[in-house]
């Protein structure tokens, strides 16, 4: 599990540790300093020529300086490429430069980087074993200006860099990149990563992150819940109860999914096994008519509940009232896998957002019923969303590209009215309440079809089994990609179906 947080709260905690527990801000950075010094080391690897380090004005050029002295004393050769004179650094920054400049060593050499040409800056990074970016920090916003854009643009192409805190030309607050930018090879992040550093594009830029604990006490970062965690394969143990090994199957959490149209007559049964797999107790699978002697061949575990249909449309009316006698023996409901926009299907989406008091996961078609009818629904905060993003575009009135570029905000709207979302995608994010959480798990493995169906399936069961409906959305996803990856591992990326993905679940909660 790795937290991330707004640079304003790591600023925060910089300025609580230097009030109320009288950590000089120096200290921070010297500290901050002696980790990129070594991870720099690492990236170097023995290579030869100097450690080139690019200084700007603000205190990453101070972290810059602290670094140099720290390779300096180890004995490397180090090459100081400052962006302005020496009045324009303050502060803490200035306090290291000062110090640098008194070593006075024959393995140093401090450069003004106004004063140099474009080849002459070059020739020192071409022979660089290996490069620190320290030019721009969390506080400068846009894209890099006057010298500092001049030393970005000639650092493209280079792979040696080492970042200090975050690569300069990104924007650490929402992930976007600016041009130019450091493509770093290893980023030093001081404290805690940053939100932005989470998102592409600049999850690419960071490149490898190390997190360096810099000395700030940890009471000092605030505010608890951080702007995002990552989860990995790992942290399922956190989510998973306890099952008592005299378990009845009733009390392992009966769910009903609502599924299901002449067209799509799998998608039933791919929620249903993803939910049987994951641990459910008794499936009501609520289909069509006409498909339920399939769904009962097809996966006897599951009591197949008919719905009556009139010209191959479920009739909403007799639909209700079946449903009405099973949701009491129930703890959640999986609706839309496959379910066709007929008016039928509609109306049964109005009667389970108005009548249904159930936990519930809408998913696919009933997605389309949630745009369509968003703005005169009641509020509910017991509903998960599970939209990629081009439904989540349609609900939002955003294209899918939109979405794609705006992914932590638009999860977030998407509660709006639900109170959960889950949006789907690389880097999956759970939104609840104040938490967001991104799946650090998957496989291209999970790009086929009915993927998704068993993915509400497995969510259907966990929030049956009495998680939460966030934890059971983040669960339920962190399962199903750590269940990618273990398919993959076993027989590469292609030709898995969606119910060897369902089957794998098992072995994953084990």
């Amino acid at each position: 599990m790795q937290k991330y947080y707004f640079p304003a709260d790591i600023r925060r905690a910089d300025v609580i540790a230097a009030e109320e527990c009288g950590v000089p801000s120096v200290v921070l950075m010297e500290n901050a300093a002696k980790s990129a010094a070594c991870e720099a080391g690492l990236l170097a690897d023995g290579a030869r020529g100097p450690f080139v380090v690019l200084a700007g004005v603000g205190n990453n050029g101070g972290d810059g300086f602290a670094a140099a002295r720290h390779l300096l004393i180890g004995g490397a050769d180090v090459v100081v490429l400052k962006c302005a004179d020496d009045g324009r650094y303050k502060n803490d920054a200035a306090v290291n430069l000062s110090i640098l400049r008194r070593l006075k060593s024959e393995k140093l050499r401090i450069c003004d980087t106004p004063e140099m040409t474009d080849a002459e800056i070059s020739a020192l990074l071409d022979e660089a074993a290996c490069v620190i970016d320290g030019l721009l920090g969390t506080g400068t916003t846009g894209a890099p200006r006057k010298e500092a854009a001049r030393l970005l643009t000639l650092l493209d192409g280079y792979e040696n860099i080492v970042a200090l805190d975050i690569p300069s030309g990104i924007d650490p607050a929402s992930g976007a990149v600016y041009e130019p930018c450091a493509k770093a090879a290893v980023t030093v992040t001081f404290l805690a990563p940053k939100f932005g550093m989470a998102f592409e594009p600049a999850k690419s830029v960071c490149g490898k992150v190390v997190t360096a604990d810099i000395g700030v006490p940890p009471f000092a970062l605030l505010p608890e819940e951080p702007a995002l965690t990552l989860l990995t394969g790992g942290d399922m143990r956190g989510f998973m109860p306890d099952l008592p090994r005299d378990v009845h199957k009733t009390q392992r959490g009966n769910v009903l999914i609502i599924a299901g149209s002449a067209e799509y007559r799998g998608a039933p049964l791919l929620v249903a096994r993803g939910a049987l797999r994951a641990g459910a107790g008794l499936v009501f699978l609520a289909v069509p008519e006409f498909i339920a002697p399939y769904s009962s061949e097809k996966l006897p575990e599951a009591i197949v509940v008919p719905l009556a249909v009139k010209g191959g449309e479920i009739l909403s009316r007799d639909a209700e009232n079946v449903l009405s006698e099973i949701a009491p023996k129930c703890a959640s409901v999986v609706a839309g896998p496959g379910c066709g926009r007929s008016d039928g299907a509609d109306e049964l989406f109005v009667w389970l957002w108005h009548r249904c008091a159930l936990p519930m996961l809408l998913d696919a078609d009933m997605l389309w019923f949630f745009a369509r009818h968003r703005a005169e629904l009641p509020p509910r905060g017991d509903v998960l969303l599970t939209p990629h993003s081009a439904e989540a575009g349609r609900i939002l009135g955003m294209s899918a590209a939109e979405v794609d570029s705006q992914r932590a905000e638009c999860a977030r709207k998407l509660t709006y009215k639900t109170g959960n979302a889950l949006l789907k995608g690389r880097d999956t994010l759970v939104a609840s309440g104040c938490s967001l959480k991104m799946i650090g798990a998957g496989s291209p493995v999970l790009a086929v079809p009915g993927s998704g169906d068993t993915l509400s399936g497995i969510i259907g069961a966990f929030i049956a089994s009495g998680m939460s409906v966030g934890d059971a959305a983040a669960a339920g996803a962190l399962a199903h990609a750590t269940a990618g990856e273990a398919l993959e591992a076993k027989r590469g990326v292609r030709g898995t179906l969606a119910t060897e993905i369902a089957d794998e679940i098992p072995s994953i909660l084990r």
